[in-house]
């Protein structure tokens, strides 16, 4: 009898459909599953005479490197900053700074001589919300931008007005950028 009742169960096992089982026992097999992935994405690209040029995902050092630059002009520590400008790059030539009046800053003199009397006349402070690095194919160098409030202190009267910076770092310094601006609306009267 006892024969019987497990030539019964072993039956009864074998019969079963049990698609449980099954997927466990495919799940274990040796079989590889091959995944295609597209790696080296282009994250945007840079509009050029000759057509648009891919850009990447740059260097995350390089937004490390623009904080530090920010910290120092919020503590207007000029000689910190002129240590992190480069005199010169491969991809502008000489230090530049093209500003959101039209003006243009060239070289590294003149932008600390030009922040020492802005410094003492606005004493502004930066407080960024964003940056992003890039890197363009073809350039030498890499790409951070960045959005901050900039709050400038004239006679008592504080003003605010958003900026962003296109900011080209080359071999660890920054070598140019642009900055473009606008005014921060006073917030509607309460009701």
């Amino acid at each position: 009898m006892k024969k019987l009742l497990l030539l019964f169960a072993v039956s009864l096992l074998v019969s079963c459909n049990n698609t449980a089982v099954q997927k466990v026992v495919s799940s274990l097999s040796p079989d590889a599953e091959i995944v295609e992935v597209e790696v080296n994405t282009p994250a945007g690209y840079l509009a050029t005479a000759n057509g648009k040029v891919n850009a990447f995902d740059g260097d995350p050092s390089n937004l490390e490197l623009w904080d530090k630059y920010i910290d120092a002009h919020n503590n207007k520590d000029l000689e910190v900053i002129r240590e992190m400008n480069a005199d010169s790059t491969q991809q502008f030539g000489v230090f530049k700074i093209y500003d959101a009046f039209g003006d243009i800053v060239n070289g590294v003199d003149s932008h600390i001589e030009r922040l020492s009397g802005w410094f003492e006349a606005e004493n502004p402070q930066w407080d960024t919300f964003f940056s992003y690095t890039m890197k363009v194919d073809g350039q030498v160098g890499e790409w951070v931008i960045s959005g901050h409030r900039l709050k400038t202190t004239v006679d008592g009267e504080e003003k605010t007005k958003i900026d962003l910076a296109d900011v080209y770092i080359e071999d660890g310094k920054v070598g140019a950028f642009w900055i473009y601006t606008r005014a921060v609306p006073p917030p509607p009267p309460a009701e």
